[in-house]
């Protein structure tokens, strides 16, 4: 096989596969307002939606372009379906090239780093589903001890602050507006108001916090 027909293989393979997986995701939610016979509500979903789709979606093209050169097309396509790219696809890839003695951009890299991406699937859905099956029995006393009980309500605050603090501590500089803002705008407009429109505000920060960066890019400041 040529490497033209490889890769024309790899992205048309790749391209269905997204789009399929697209369809699953977005099936879930409508296929449990026809089962439960409950609306959506489209503009509660945009509203929600829209912040996380600005978060995500630039740093998202980012690292696509920037994992693309080191595991190859086919293995992307495969991490950024099943989740978890950095943290254990691309590490797993990397590794297996090395092992292998294949230098990234290569047709025999990009078929090492497939089959590394899918074992690191298929090993990671194995443990998640053995622990779920035999370990949540075990721990659901500890989660219901009403002592624990707080600390399980802020799981989603103690998350979003492991988070945020390494990329603070990585970037310090940029990320003083992105913190201080909403702090600002709570003391003026109250928590009420705040949460009732985080989304927006939440977008109005994110405009605010890379008009900052830039400038400090362009001042030669970062």
């Amino acid at each position: 096989m040529s490497e033209k027909s490889f890769y024309t293989r790899i992205h048309n393979l790749g391209r269905i596969t997204v789009i399929l997986a697209l369809i699953c995701f977005m099936a879930v939610p409508f296929g449990l307002s026809i089962v439960y016979d409950q609306p959506l509500n489209i503009a509660s979903c945009v509203e929600n939606g829209a912040p996380i789709f600005l978060t995500f979606a630039i740093s998202g093209i980012c690292e696509n372009l920037s994992f693309m050169p080191i595991i190859g097309s086919g293995a992307l396509y495969m991490a950024c379906v099943t989740g978890n790219v950095s943290n254990m696809k691309i590490p797993a890839a990397v590794n297996a090239m090395e092992v292998a003695g294949y230098a990234p951009g290569t047709e025999k890299a990009d078929v090492i780093s497939i089959i590394a991406v899918a074992a690191s699937t298929f090993v990671t859905t194995a443990i998640v589903f053995l622990g779920m099956l035999f370990l949540a029995p075990l721990f659901e006393p500890i989660y219901n001890t009403p002592f624990l009980q707080p600390a399980f309500a802020n799981m989603v605050p103690a998350l979003m602050g492991a988070l945020v603090v390494p990329n603070v501590v990585k970037a310090p500089k940029q990320a003083i507006v992105p913190i201080i803002l909403p702090i600002v705008v709570i003391f003026i407009v109250g928590r009420t108001f705040f949460s009732s429109y985080q989304s927006y505000i939440m977008m109005v920060v994110i405009i605010f916090s890379a008009l900052y960066s830039y400038a400090l890019h362009k001042k030669g400041i970062i």
